[in-house]
């Protein structure tokens, strides 16, 4: 084997391999996307079952307000299936209270479960 046909062979081999590590970095890249993409977009909906959840429950309960601000985590931080949500609501006489719920996600809310409220709100 001469000297020309070893560097060809030599070439052709980093060749092979570069598109090997391409693929595999492709590879990792693209799994990577979806998990994050799929981890985003179950913090939305976690959030979202939790907010039209703790809109009813405010609307029964404290029918006589009018919700002003909302915000809900996406987050389940303890594993109890619950999130936070914060409401900010308003009466006929420009009162203004801030209500902190522990509302149900997705799969405590198809199970019929509603928000309860999270910290005690003593009078100002």
């Amino acid at each position: 084997m001469n000297v020309g046909s070893s560097y060809k062979l030599i070439c052709a081999t980093i060749k092979v391999m570069t598109k090997g590590i391409i693929a595999v970095v492709l590879s990792l890249a693209l799994v990577l996307a979806v998990f994050l993409g799929g981890s985003i977009l179950l913090r939305n909906a976690r959030a979202s079952v939790a907010q039209n959840r703790g809109e009813a429950f405010v609307a029964k309960l404290y029918a006589e307000y009018q919700i002003m601000g909302k915000s809900c985590q996406g987050e389940d931080t303890d594993g109890d299936a619950y999130v936070s949500c914060d409401f900010r609501l308003k009466n006929p006489t420009d009162a203004e209270r801030v209500v902190h719920l522990q509302c149900p996600t997705m799969w405590k809310a198809f199970l019929g479960n509603t928000c309860k409220e999270s910290r005690l709100v003593l009078p100002q």
